[in-house]
């Protein structure tokens, strides 16, 4: 043993020592990203709720736009065509103002069939009778008018209210300038065309055109025509 050794001793000996303990406060990384996924999920949460709540106030925004529209309007007739609303079916369908609108188709319809052999004063009181014989076919053009909506509403199965009207323009082409609106409607091999004013926050039917409606009226009406005298 060498001088060194001995004066060193035992007590000169270094000892090692390796802690496996983490110091106190101390965080891993597992714990730290575990904390973290609730406030994630709570974000995603108000997220979602805030989408939900602006698409229901942009909905129910679009929805009251669309009652004043002519296609909600044309709805509400044929969903009560189909339930035989009467009341409803009166309110939107102005049948005077369909009546009167004819007037004139029906007067040269009327006309037709004398040619060229009426004199002036007799066309002239074609002219005058044919306003005052109008009214008779009321319940005529309204059966009519009715008839057709129902053949509209026939063009696929019947759906809840909401459907219908949501559904509606794609079943019927409707354009609008200002007050006034044209639907033109298919039914089976022809076409329809119903005229809308508003009225309102609604719109009412105000005139029709129905290549078969018109021939019809000529002829309940002629049946009434009084005599117009020798043809020239």
């Amino acid at each position: 043993m060498t001088p060194e050794q001995k004066a060193g001793g035992p007590q000169s000996r270094k000892r090692l020592v390796i802690s496996f303990e983490q110091p106190r406060g101390a965080k891993g990384p597992t714990r730290r990203r575990g904390r973290g996924w609730p406030k994630l999920v709570a974000a995603l949460g108000i997220i979602i709720v805030l989408m939900a709540v602006l698409a229901a106030a942009g909905g129910y925004l679009w929805w009251r736009h669309y009652r004043t529209t002519p296609a909600y309007s044309l709805a509400l007739l044929v969903d009560a065509v189909q339930r035989n609303d009467v009341t409803v079916v009166n309110e939107i369908v102005d049948i005077d103002k369909i009546v009167d609108s004819l007037a004139s188709e029906v007067t040269e319809k009327s006309v037709a069939p004398y040619g060229g052999t009426l004199s002036p004063p007799q066309r002239r009181r074609i002219d005058v009778l044919v306003p005052g014989l109008l009214p008779s076919v009321k319940q005529s053009v309204r059966d009519s008018l009715l008839k057709r909506l129902q053949e509209i509403s026939e063009e696929s199965e019947p759906k809840p209210f909401v459907i219908l009207a949501i559904g509606l323009p794609y079943l019927v082409k409707i354009t609008t300038d200002g007050d006034t609106a044209r639907a033109i409607a298919p039914v089976q091999d022809r076409e329809i065309e119903l005229t809308l004013q508003r009225n309102g926050e609604r719109w009412r039917v105000a005139a029709m055109k129905d290549d078969n409606v018109v021939p019809r009226i000529v002829d309940d009406i002629m049946k009434d025509f009084p005599a117009l005298g020798p043809l020239r």
